[in-house]
């Protein structure tokens, strides 16, 4: 077998000869059989069990087979030792290491495991294992009722995916799609996921059980996902630790002896879900609200990365329309070509933070009683416009009204990003040009020999700036919008980013810090 350390493989296969274990399997997938470990002799009758390796040894460790093993965090008799994506599974390339690990998995496995080192992944236990996947609001169904609660569901099938949907009837996302029905029952307490439908069977109340007999009762005898008439899938869940909960669903094949079920990879797509991946943030930003001016591919992006960690509200301000020539950089796709580029921006939003309400307008005013007018109920401003005249009025109303803010923007052909934040106790941003700790980025000459400060309009220098200075910028801005927005105010009031060398002080890529200046 091809590995990342030859010598340590043959140490390892000569322990495991020493330990009794034989080869087996082809090449690629090494198999070594031999006596079953003492520690697992309690949990199995099996006397033998089996050293399975994958490619990439030792990042990825080798597995252990037991035979008829049905416990908890193992899979048809693979126990699980460490996560696929943990980094201590290198210490398994040392046999030793690997039966320490075994012996401590085992100790759990007899005395059980905590609670909350289980995981959404009791599918994995189920004798039968579906290719589908399947996603439902978990949660939205879970408050809605108590131990023995049902409700009835429909889904659709979108690319192997079961969507899931509270609701007998489909949406208008699902016109012309096979629509199937199910039911989803609630538990307070299951001692150990089930593994066939007879162990479902057995943990329903009698009132559930009689709705999935009913169920299945009236399938034709379609193949799953095909609608039968009767129950296509069912979900069951239960608490797991503090508020989760695990869930096992399952398709539905064949009725009456020819009935079989499969249970497929299950993830939660409710709001609730989708705010644990916004961040640690997420509920303190939830009351915030931003005005953001300029929805172009800084702005889009900045709008989206805010809106994903977990802001309340955005005041999105651009008259500009998405061409076709923008989607190389913009977030908004081709079938918003022609619509506002805020329209655009505000789907997007609408897909990846759906607790975020986004009002679309035009432009931001120039004169001084307008621009006021339009941000004085936001908690921060920021200026994604990279128009100089717009960033200085944007600087002088906020100071007057007190109302932070932030202010980026790319500066020749996207060889550096600059943020200013302009917050209480920060430096006005007017009067930096004059102050010896924040740098004067040189000026750029267009090809006309004139000189100009930022890169501005549809023809300007700054269409050229690569897609991943685009989202160095929006990285840096939403990064200051988030540090202002959470209070820890750890970043300075103004940052340089150098992405390709210019003259000094900018001739290295990195970034400038005006406290770092003597």
């Amino acid at each position: 077998m091809d590995t990342y350390d030859d010598a340590a493989f043959d140490r390892f296969c000569s322990d495991l000869v020493n330990a009794g274990f034989s080869p087996g399997g082809d090449e690629q997938y090494p198999r070594w059989t031999g006596p079953i470990r003492p520690s697992l002799q309690p949990l199995t009758d099996s006397t033998r069990m089996h050293i399975q390796f994958f490619p990439g040894w030792p990042l990825r460790y080798a597995h252990v087979f037991v035979p008829g093993l049905r416990t908890e965090h193992d899979a048809q008799g693979m126990i699980c030792l460490w996560a696929e994506d943990d980094p201590a599974q290198i210490d398994g390339r040392e046999l030793g290491k690997l039966w320490g690990r075994l012996d401590r998995w085992a100790t759990g496995a007899r005395d059980g495991f905590h609670a909350e080192d289980r995981a959404l992944d009791a599918h994995r236990l189920y004798d039968g294992q579906s290719t589908y996947r399947a996603e439902l609001p978990l949660h939205d169904l879970i408050v809605r009722g108590t131990n023995g609660f049902i409700a009835a569901l429909s889904a659709t099938v979108q690319r192997q995916t079961l969507l899931i949907e509270h609701r007998i009837h489909p949406n208008m996302h699902t016109v012309d799609k096979p629509v199937l029905t199910g039911a989803f029952y609630l538990r307070n307490h299951l001692t150990r996921p089930p593994r066939t439908l007879d162990d479902v069977r057995a943990a329903l109340t009698r009132r559930q059980r009689t709705n999935l007999t009913y169920g299945l009762a009236n399938r034709s005898i379609s193949q799953f996902p095909e609608p039968s008439g009767g129950h296509d899938f069912i979900v069951l869940a239960w608490p797991r630790h503090d508020d989760d909960y695990d869930a096992v669903v399952l398709g539905i094949t064949g009725d009456g002896d020819t009935l079989g079920t499969a249970a497929l990879s299950a993830t939660s797509n409710d709001t609730r879900a989708l705010r644990k991946r916004a961040g640690p943030d997420a509920e303190l930003l939830g009351g915030t609200t931003l005005l953001i001016a300029g929805a172009g591919s800084v702005g889009g992006h900045v709008a989206v990365a805010v809106a994903s960690s977990g802001v309340g509200a955005i005041h999105l301000h651009d008259s500009d329309h998405l061409t076709t020539a923008n989607l190389v950089r913009h977030v908004g796709t081709p079938h918003f070509v022609g619509a506002t580029k805020t329209e655009a921006v505000a789907a997007v939003i609408e897909q990846h933070a759906p607790w975020t309400d986004v009002s679309q307008n035009a432009d931001l005013p120039y004169d001084p009683a307008g621009l006021l007018a339009a941000i004085e109920t936001v908690d921060v401003v920021v200026d994604c416009t990279g128009m100089l005249p717009m960033t200085a009025a944007l600087a002088e109303v906020c100071r007057r009204r007190g109302i932070p803010l932030i202010a980026g923007a790319l500066f020749h052909h996207g060889m550096m990003v600059r943020v200013q934040r302009q917050a209480a106790g920060d430096t006005p941003i007017a009067a930096r040009p004059k102050d010896p700790r924040y740098h004067v980025l040189p000026q750029d000459l267009s090809s006309s020999g004139m000189a100009g400060f930022l890169e501005l309009g549809c023809t300007a220098p700054v269409n050229n700036a690569p897609p991943t200075a685009v989202l160095t910028a929006a990285s840096e801005i939403s990064s200051a919008v988030l540090d202002l927005l959470t209070g820890c105010r750890l970043r300075p009031d103004e940052r340089v980013t150098v992405l390709s060398p210019m003259p000094p002080p900018f001739d290295r890529p990195g970034v400038l810090d005006p406290r770092d200046t003597p």
